[in-house]
Parts: C-alpha cells; structure tokens; sequence
C-alpha cells in the first residue's frame, strides 16, 4: 500500500544519506591525513643554520649553565652592587627614559609607559646609571610594558651606552609585538621567546606538529612547569636542537637548580 511505499523510500533515502555521511567522513580524514603528513615533512624538511654569539661561546668554553639571578624589585640596588649576572625587568617612562623598576606595579597603578621620569624616580632606576657595573656581565633584559615605540627607545639607550654590538645580554618580552620590532631593528642581537611562541609552541606539539611551527626567538626561556606539566621534554628538546636553538630554563627557585642543570641548558634564571 502506500503508506508501506512510503515507508521503503524513506527507508532507503536514509540508507543513502547514511552512506553519504560516512563516505564524506571518510574522505575528510583522509583529506586531513594528507594535509597533515605533508606540513610534518614540509617541517622537518626545514633547514636551519647554527648562529654564533659571544654568550654561546662563554657556555661552549665553559660547559656549564649561565646563571643569572632575578632579585626581588626591593632587593634590586643589592643586586646591581653585586657580581652576578642578572635578569632585569625593563620599562621605558613616557618622556623616553629606560629604567628598572624598583617596586612590583600594581594592576591599578598608573603604568610606566604613561608615567614621567620625575613622577617615579624614587621607585625606579634608570638603566644608564649602571652602565659600568653591569658591563661585565651577562644580562637579560625581560621588557616588561608593550610601549609605544618602546623598541626605538630601548634600542636608542643601548646604542647610548655603546652596546649596540648586543655581545653581553639577551633580550626577551612577554609581547610579541615589541620583541618583533626590536628584532628588526637589530636582528644581531639574542632574542629569547615571547608568551605568543610559548603558547604556539605548545599547541604545534599537542597536534604532533611541532616541526612546522614557527618562531623568532634564538632562546626559549621558561621555567620547568607549564600548567603543572613538565614543559621540557624530549619532543621539544630535540626539535630545539634540530633548530640550534637554546633553552634558558627560569626563573625557578634554587631548589630546581639540579633538576633545571640536567637539561644542559645555555642557562638558568633564579629566583634570588
């Protein structure tokens, strides 16, 4: 009857959808198998040439870690008074002056960026001041504030204290924007990575992609846990070297310190 003849065309108009699903289900993966064994061979096709620095050559001559202390901001003249090699927070004020805070700035103060000179010099230090105490040692300078032409000004102080050469110190940041535009403007110097090439690195991994991710810095710089995992381990460290790339493990406190020099990094940032 016709209710029946309904029924088996239904039936049957379903059994074909059905199977249409599952072919196009079946061409898609393989689709996506396709795409992604290609970007893994195109990534590990990649070639990329060593780069030699003066701070690379302290650790080859040497064989052991760099140790950089990252003092508390109250604890900071101490430190610059010191011998040790440091990682120092770095900001530029709004009439242009490069400085090193002395105090942890609080989500609801007034940022540096948009701050004068003369409005925080009591909780700052400007960086020229210690040109000569700091310039027999090995730096990394963490800029902390994406600053309007902050690159330009930053850049503009070191050529000031005549280390425009960068053979002493490593320059990293949070932001992406502000490393990639100093990186242009002095592409000689060591960059470590930015918190955007953190985050790519990781999700490249997650997707068994790391090959073909991409990133400017020379140096990765993190410390040994991400989200309570480990964040080094033997996927990324082996990619890091097929790159020449280096890794600066920090800052972690001084109890990590063995477990941070297992992984011959080129250094390690502690927390002072």
């Amino acid at each position: 009857n016709m209710c029946d003849a309904i029924w088996v065309t239904s039936a049957a108009a379903y059994k074909d959808a059905s199977m249409r699903i599952v072919l196009v289900t079946i061409c898609s993966l393989i689709a996506s198998l396709i795409i992604f064994w290609t970007v893994k061979f195109w990534g590990r096709a990649l070639q990329f040439v060593p780069y030699d620095h003066p701070i690379y050559s302290h650790y080859k001559t040497n064989a052991k870690p760099i140790i950089f202390m990252k003092p508390a901001a109250s604890d900071l003249e101490i430190a610059m008074l010191g011998t040790d090699n440091l990682y120092l927070d770095v900001a530029s004020t709004a009439d242009q002056k490069v400085v090193l805070p002395r105090k942890v700035w609080g989500p609801k103060e007034k940022a540096i960026r948009y701050s004068n000179f003369d409005d925080i010099k009591s909780d700052v230090f400007l960086l020229s001041d210690w040109k000569e105490k700091l310039a027999n040692r090995k730096i990394i300078f963490n800029l902390i504030e994406n600053a309007q032409a902050g690159h330009v000004i930053f850049y503009d102080e070191i050529k000031k204290m005549s280390w425009e050469k960068g053979e002493n110190f490593i320059v990293t940041s949070p932001y992406e924007a502000i490393a990639k535009a100093l990186k242009e403007i002095a592409p000689a110097w060591l960059y470590g990575s930015t918190q955007p090439e953190i985050l790519r690195l990781v999700a490249m991994k997650s997707m068994m992609l790391l090959e073909a991710v991409s990133f400017r810095a020379d140096i990765i710089i993190h410390p040994l846990l991400i989200r309570n995992q480990p964040f080094y381990d033997e996927v990324l460290l082996k990619e890091i070297e097929r790159r020449h790339k280096r890794i600066i493990v920090g800052p972690i406190s001084p109890t990590d310190l063995i477990v941070a020099q297992q992984l011959n990094p080129l250094g390690i940032i502690v927390i002072q």
